[in-house]
C-alpha cells in the first residue's frame, strides 16, 4: 500500500469531529468552486449570506437548484435526445432536439406556503410565472404564453424531499387565463407523484406526449 492509500484509509477510519479538524486544516489551500475566487470570499461566506436572506431569495435559490439538478442530472439521462446549449434571457430553461422536432422546458419548483408544501383543493401547486417583474406596453411581462415553451418540469423536493422528483406536463394541458387564454394561469395544480394520463414522472413519457 502507497503512503497515499495509507492515508486516505487513515482518513476513512476518523471520526466525524477528526475529518471536520483536518479539513479546516486544509481549507485554505482548496478552492470548492470558483465562485470563491470571482466573489473573493469562502463558499462558506456565500452559504451563510443565503441561510441569512428572506424567504424571497432562498427561493430563488432553491429554484435554480432544481433547473440545475435538472440540466445536470436529469436531462444526460434521457436516451435519443440531445440537449441544446441554453439561451440567455430565453423563456425556457433547457431544450431537448430528436430527429429534428425540438422541445422546449420550463423548470419551476413546487410551491412553498410558511415552509411547507402549499396545498390548493388538495393538490399540490406550482406558480408558473416569471420571477421579476416588469411591464411592456402597459401589460405586465411575468405571465407566461402558451407559445414561450412546450413542457412544464416540476421539482417536488418540497414533498419527496429529493432534488431528482420531477413531475412533467406539456404545456397544452395547462389551465389558461379565463380573461386572456393566451397566457398560463399562474397556479398550476399538481397531482401526486407518479402518472395520470395527463401530467407524469417519467420525463420520456412527457416528452412523447409533447405534440
Amino acid at each position: 500500500m502507497s503512503d497515499w492509500q495509507a492515508l486516505l484509509s487513515a482518513i476513512r477510519l476518523c471520526t466525524a469531529e477528526q475529518k471536520q479538524e483536518i479539513f479546516a486544516e486544509v481549507r485554505d489551500s482548496i478552492l470548492i468552486h470558483n465562485l470563491e475566487r470571482s466573489f473573493h470570499v469562502r463558499a462558506e461566506v456565500i452559504l451563510e449570506a443565503i441561510a441569512r436572506s428572506p424567504d424571497i431569495t432562498q427561493r430563488g435559490v432553491r429554484g435554480l437548484i432544481a433547473e440545475c439538478v435538472f440540466v445536470m442530472d436529469v436531462l444526460p439521462t434521457v436516451k435519443g435526445w440531445e440537449s441544446e446549449p441554453a439561451v440567455p434571457e430565453a423563456s425556457y430553461d433547457a431544450c431537448l432536439i430528436k430527429d429534428g422536432r425540438r422541445v422546449r422546458i420550463q423548470v419551476k419548483m413546487q410551491r412553498r406556503e410558511a415552509g411547507q408544501p402549499m396545498l390548493r383543493r388538495g393538490q399540490h401547486v406550482v406558480e408558473v410565472q416569471r420571477t421579476r417583474t416588469g411591464n411592456k406596453n402597459g401589460e405586465s411581462t411575468r405571465p407566461y404564453r402558451f407559445t414561450e415553451f412546450d413542457l412544464l418540469a416540476v421539482a417536488m423536493q418540497a414533498s419527496t424531499g429529493s432534488w431528482h422528483s420531477f413531475m412533467y406536463v406539456p404545456t397544452k394541458n395547462l389551465t389558461p387565463k379565463r380573461d386572456k387564454p393566451e397566457e398560463i394561469e399562474t397556479f398550476q395544480s399538481v397531482p401526486e407523484f407518479g402518472d395520470d394520463g395527463v401530467w407524469t414522472s417519467d420525463l420520456l413519457t412527457a416528452l412523447s406526449r409533447v405534440k
